[in-house]
Formats: structure tokens, sequence, C-alpha cells
């Protein structure tokens, strides 16, 4: 969605500069914090830390040092030691040496993840004010359930040793053509691919799980042969989650496996949660987005979150107008097709976005963590999908084609929902920004 995050990086070493350099090439701008760094003035801003850390006392300054700088629920990442003595206060960690990529994808993962969490719970909080209890989201406690792919080598008996320590599942597949069996079967908390001598294959099913929407999110791991920059950037390209080299011991192979299959487990309970929230007393039944006054609700609940400095949000003013003369006082096909262009728009955005119709014409969306540059992007996609689109009409032979115009909305300290909603709708009357389609 063209979100560039802002990430702290706690560490001395010289690999800071060279890290917040790469990571800057892959639109993660980074500020590195010391000991004796003042904190910020804004805390939200900041959406992942990162920990260089050589033993267990960098750890320790690092996470003291991070919540200094943003307090609450932040994700944490440590990359360097083999292991350090506060795994409970941080999410996930990678050893050195790691390239830029690898960590990259991590702070994307992690941070969907959180951006997901906080907001199933903030919406649930909302919902309750209408009178919606939570809704049933089924707990899952059962074993781990992991797929492997590949010969039966060492390192898949090693990979099925250490995940039965810990009562985990995993079924083999020995060729691409029963991995694919498998995974159209069942589902699966992780993927792991063995690469060694047979990478071409192995980025061939992680590349098509990538475009298979029900198994997009699931992780998939890589058992390398090498960790080469150039194999490890086509490898996250064609999305894999996380590398595991020759030199992965049993022990870090089992973390590194099950720190995957937890996340994938969160998300789909955070996505359960913000389906939920999803009830008749908050939409717009003819639209399927969520009524204006529940929105407003949404709204201003997340500017007192933000005021927090437990996130931040921006809006996007969204107007579809037809062509001209194509609408009469009583042409019902025009509705229709505002509400074919309201239901193709509650699909564009994600799970934790939230968008409402608030005139005939005009739309609001809610996006979480997402800055301008981020908002261009949505609108764009918004304009062009559009653009392509037949919105039906009476007469099947001269579909409406709705021209997009929209515009990114920030947030600003002390305004109140209906202030900002406002100040919203009258943003389309504006000359720019506009983007349009035909």
């Amino acid at each position: 969605m063209g979100r560039e995050l802002d990430v702290l990086v706690f560490g001395l070493s010289e690999r800071v500069k060279s890290l917040s350099e790469q990571l800057g090439n892959l639109s993660l701008k980074s500020r590195l914090v010391r000991a004796d760094s003042p904190p910020a003035r804004r805390h939200h801003d900041w959406a992942v830390g990162i920990i260089l850390a050589e033993c267990d006392r960098d750890v320790e300054d690092g996470i003291k040092a991070f919540h200094r700088f943003a307090p609450g629920e932040r994700p944490l990442l440590v990359v360097g030691p083999d292991n350090f003595g506060s795994p409970s206060q941080v999410d996930a960690w990678i050893r050195e040496p790691a390239p830029a990529v690898q960590i990259a994808a991590r702070i994307r993962a992690l941070f969907r993840l959180h951006t997901m969490e906080i907001i199933a719970r903030r919406r649930t909080e909302v919902s309750a004010l209408y009178g919606q209890k939570p809704g049933l989201v089924e707990r899952q406690d059962q074993p781990a359930c992991v797929l492997y792919v590949g010969d039966a080598s060492p390192r898949f008996m090693a990979l099925q040793h250490t995940l039965a320590s810990v009562g985990a599942d995993i079924v083999a597949a020995f060729s691409s053509y029963s991995a694919f069996d498998y995974l159209h079967e069942r589902p699966f908390d992780a993927v792991v691919l063995n690469a060694a001598g047979k990478r071409d294959i192995a980025f061939t099913i992680s590349s098509a799980m990538r475009r298979n929407a029900r198994l997009y999110h699931t992780p998939v791991l890589l058992l390398t042969d090498d960790v080469d920059s150039t194999a490890a950037e086509e490898a996250f390209a064609r999305g894999v989650s996380d590398l595991l080299p020759p030199g992965t011991d049993d022990d870090e192979l089992r973390e590194r496996v099950l720190t995957l299959t937890d996340e994938r487990r969160r998300r789909r309970e955070a996505k359960a949660i913000l389906e939920s929230c999803r009830d008749t007393r908050s939409l717009d039944i003819e639209t399927g987005l969520f009524h204006a006054a529940y929105l407003t609700a949404h709204v201003e609940d997340l500017l007192q979150a933000s005021a927090r400095d437990e996130l931040s949000f921006s809006m996007i003013a969204v107007q579809v107008m037809l062509p001209e003369g194509s609408e009469r006082p009583d042409d019902v096909s025009a509705e229709k097709a505002r509400r074919q262009f309201a239901a193709m728009l509650r699909h564009l955005l994600r799970t934790e976005d939230a968008a409402a119709r608030f005139d005939a014409d005009v739309f609001l969306g809610v996006l979480p963590f997402t800055n301008a540059v981020g908002i261009d992007c949505v609108a764009a996609r918004v304009a062009a999908i559009a653009e392509c689109t037949a919105f039906e009409s009476d007469d099947p032979l001269r579909p409406f084609r709705l021209s997009v115009r929209a515009a990114p909305v920030q947030t600003r300290p002390g305004e109140t929902a209906d202030a900002l909603i406002e100040r919203a709708r009258r943003c389309l009357i504006r000359p720019t920004p506009v983007i349009a389609s035909a």
C-alpha cells in the first residue's frame, strides 16, 4: 500500500549506520537511538524498533531506550546474538549476518500484525457501544501444523525431530505436486521449503502461494544452502518470510518456525475479531460498509488513542461522479452504480481499514498508521479499478462509468471526529488533490 515506515535502531556498532542506509533504500526511514538520547516529542510516529546487539546487555539497554521513545505496544526486533535474556519483551529475533531485505520483511510483517491487533481491540470497544457482544473467536489451541516440501534429507529429519519435541505436527511433501495437493486440502500454520540444490522449485512454490488469496499470508521459510545478498533479495521478492541457513541449529530452527506459526495464528484471530464487528447494528446493509454514525464513533475513539500516542491514522475522502447528463431525479440506476462502487471499495481496503458513505456520492475511509504517500497509493488503486469497471444500469448495453476524485486527510491535534469528518468532506470541493478516471 506504499507505506513508508519509521524505524528506531538501537546500537553502537558501525553496522547501525550501514543498516540504516540499506533500510532507507527499502522505504524504511530509520533513526539511531542511544541510551542517553532524549525522548521524542511524538511517539506513535515510530512504528517498529530494531536492536542491533552483540550481547544480552545490548538487548536490555535497547529495550529501555526503545520504550522511552515509544511507550506502549510497538513491535521490537532483535538482530545479532545467538540468544537473549528477555525473549518475552521482544517480538522476534534474527541471527547475524542478516541481509537488510530480510530485516525489512520481518519489520513489515510485525508491523502489519501489530496494526491489526490494536485496531481489533479499538473496534471491539466501539462495537460494544452499539450493544454488540464480542464475537466468538475460535481459540487455536491445537498443535502447530507445518508442511515440509523437499527431499528427505538430514535437515528434514532435524526439523521433524525438533518440532515433534514441542508437540507440533509436520507433514512431508517430497514433490511439488504433492505439496500443492496438501496446501489445497488443509490449512497449515507455516510451510518450510528445502531450497538446497532446488532453489527454482522452491521459488515457484512460494510465488504461487503469494498469488493465491487463501495462502497469501501463510509464512514460508526457506532452508538455504547459502545466504548471499542476491539470493536473499530474490527469495523475499518471491514471498519468502524467513531464511534458515545451514548453520541453524535445532533450537533456533524450532523457535524461528514456531515464531512465524504463532504470528500466523495471531493474525487469523485479529482478522476474526475485526470481521465479528461487522454486525447489522454497525453496517449499512445496502453497501456493506459501516454506517456513518459507527464510523464517526470509531474515528473519535481513534483520535483519543492517537492523543495517548497509541497509534496514528489518516483518512481518505472519495467522491464518485456519474457522466454528465446520465442522472435524473428518478434514475435508480445511478444509485445502483454507487452501491456497486461501495461494495467494491470495501474489498479494496484492508481488514483493519474502515469506510462509510456520508453523502450520496461521498465516501470516507479510515486508514490506521498510513501517511499521505500511502493514502495516495490507495486513491490511485481505487481510481484505476473504477476506471476499468462497468457498473450495471437498467440498459445492459450502456453500463455506467464512474469517475473518482480522492483527497488525503491528516488529523490535527485537538480535533473532534465531527470536525475531522466535515473537513474531509470539504477537501473534495478543492481542485487538488484530484485523481480522475474516465
